[in-house]
């Protein structure tokens, strides 16, 4: 059975060819380097979504835009059980430790969404 991230990617290749048609799974496949079986594996659950790289050629065959693309990269890693693929590297940024003191506080005060849209509004007034 498919995992979000296949739901995503087969409702996001609908309609997206050339002339509205929906773009194949070959072609997709073929962008990443890999064959249609693999990327059908993905798609209908029998494999994890693959790494940020391949997630990237996916997002460009798709024509998704910042935020697809940003959305595409969630379902990946709730599929995965993991961060989405684009954050392990800011995370984990030495340089920046501050990052993973305020998760890991904001973890164990059991904050939730509304303290982080309050953080991401914030970020938007400082623009």
């Amino acid at each position: 059975m498919a995992g979000e991230f296949g739901r995503y990617i087969d409702a996001k290749r609908k309609g997206r060819g050339p002339n509205g048609t929906d773009i194949l799974l070959k072609d997709i496949a073929e962008a990443m380097g890999k064959t249609a079986t693999y990327l059908s594996d993905i798609v209908k659950g029998r494999r994890n979504p693959p790494e940020k790289e391949l997630l990237d050629k996916i997002a460009d065959a798709l024509h998704l835009d910042d935020e697809e693309q940003a959305e595409m990269l969630d379902c990946a890693g709730r599929d995965r059980k993991e961060a989405a693929p684009d954050l392990p590297d800011y995370i984990m940024d030495e340089d920046i430790p501050y990052v993973r003191a305020a998760l890991r506080r904001a973890n164990a005060k059991g904050l939730g969404n509304d303290f982080w849209k309050k953080v991401f509004d914030d970020m938007d007034e400082e623009d």
